[in-house]
């Protein structure tokens, strides 16, 4: 069987390391390769990506380069920072999915989502992956609008509560 090749591109080695293992443990056919520059090396199967390298917003970039290298891949966003008009942009760049850096549990659902896909690959179906990206987009887009309204509530009712 052929190892599967994983890139994550992210600014900071600890999170390389961290996902690397995370990888790794649950899928020990797996390589997985890390790169601290906001860089798009051919030939992996899925790439996990950063938003900001350094402070910059660069992840959009590395996407469009990733898909002009290896547009059947894979890539998938792993940030603290997904915001609507970002999770836009992936969408229509074809991100695979994005998962939140804050949130412990994301880790593993990222995880389950690259085997998810490995498992399609090798069955040839991508139903369940296009699905699923939908699903999860509506649902991250959903989660940031809640979010804002809990937080636009909240501000309403101080100012409300002034008078």
């Amino acid at each position: 069987m052929r190892k599967k090749n994983i890139a994550v591109i992210d600014d900071d080695p600890c999170v390389i390391s961290y996902l690397r293992t995370a990888l790794t443990r649950r899928m020990p056919d797996a390589e997985v390769f890390g790169f601290v520059e906001p860089v798009a090396p051919a030939g992996f199967d899925v790439y996990v990506v950063d938003r900001e390298f350094d402070g910059a917003n660069r992840g959009q970039e590395v996407m469009r380069r990733i898909r002009a290298v290896s547009p059947g891949s894979l890539v998938v966003a792993y940030s603290g920072n997904l915001d609507r008009e970002f999770l836009r942009a992936l969408l229509r760049d074809g991100c695979g999915g994005a998962f939140d850096k804050g949130d412990v549990k994301e880790v593993d659902d990222m995880i389950d989502f690259v085997e998810l896909h490995f498992s399609e690959q090798r069955s040839g179906s991508s139903v369940f992956r296009d699905l699923g990206n939908t699903i999860r987009a509506i649902s991250g887009l959903l989660h940031e609008w809640n979010l804002r309204l809990a937080n636009d509530g909240r501000a309403y009712a101080k100012t409300s509560g002034d008078r």
